[in-house]
């Protein structure tokens, strides 16, 4: 299993890969616990989610179209559309996070 590293954090024992993402390859029987956390939030009165956080700005897409007639806002793919943004123009912020099972 790949565990990879939270944006801005250095664990022991991670190293990056071809993205600059650090990420460290761990047996299965050393995972005790898997979760999926995904974030989303309302900008520029669009519900978007949140896809990273870094340096107070937040990268945020919505499969949507058009793209909004914002100087922030790109097209990435067809309906899909992102911006990198000040967190503090993001409200209604609502993280959830999810257990995933683990067969063992």
């Amino acid at each position: 299993m790949l565990l990879y590293a939270p944006d801005g954090t250095s664990p022991e024992g991670f190293l990056p890969d071809l993205s600059g993402r650090l990420r460290k390859k761990v047996q299965r029987q050393e995972v005790t616990r898997l979760q999926s956390v995904e974030t989303w939030a309302v900008w520029q009165g669009r519900r978007v989610e949140v896809v990273k956080v870094a340096g107070g700005r937040a990268s945020v897409q919505q499969w949507q179209w058009p793209v909004p007639d914002h100087p922030a806002a790109r097209a990435i793919e067809n309906g899909l559309w992102g911006a990198k943004v000040p967190i503090e123009e993001l409200t209604e912020v609502v993280e959830t996070v999810t257990e995933v099972p683990i067969a063992l």
